[in-house]
């Protein structure tokens, strides 16, 4: 169940759309796309997504390099967290062969 029950509705955090916010345009671009997953992959449960970086570059439409660029950007100026995990399989327990990344928006 996503956070707001697929409506078609994004909230973002407004900073973000202001000029004179330190985030270049990329990474505000960025910072969209992954508030538009996070509303969409987390709920009262968790407060975490993960996304593999193919999937990620079909999110932003930009390129795995480009996306890693602007993803330490947003880390280094405290709007996101990531780490790097195997994604667990709720009813086996096993974990997935595909590395993926979890995200974590703190703004």
């Amino acid at each position: 169940m996503s956070k707001y029950k697929h409506t078609n509705f994004l909230q973002i955090n407004r900073e973000a759309l202001h000029d004179n916010c330190d985030l270049s345009w990329r990474a505000k671009w960025l910072y969209v796309v992954l508030s538009e997953l996070e509303h969409r992959f987390t709920g009262t449960k968790t407060d975490l997504f993960f996304r593999s970086q193919q999937d990620l570059e079909k999110d932003t439409g930009m390129q795995a390099k480009t996306n890693r660029k602007y993803r330490e950007e947003l880390v280094k100026k405290g709007w996101l967290q990531t780490w790097n995990m195997h994604r667990k399989d709720p009813e086996t327990g096993k974990l997935s062969y595909k590395h993926t990344t979890a995200y974590r928006l703190l703004k």
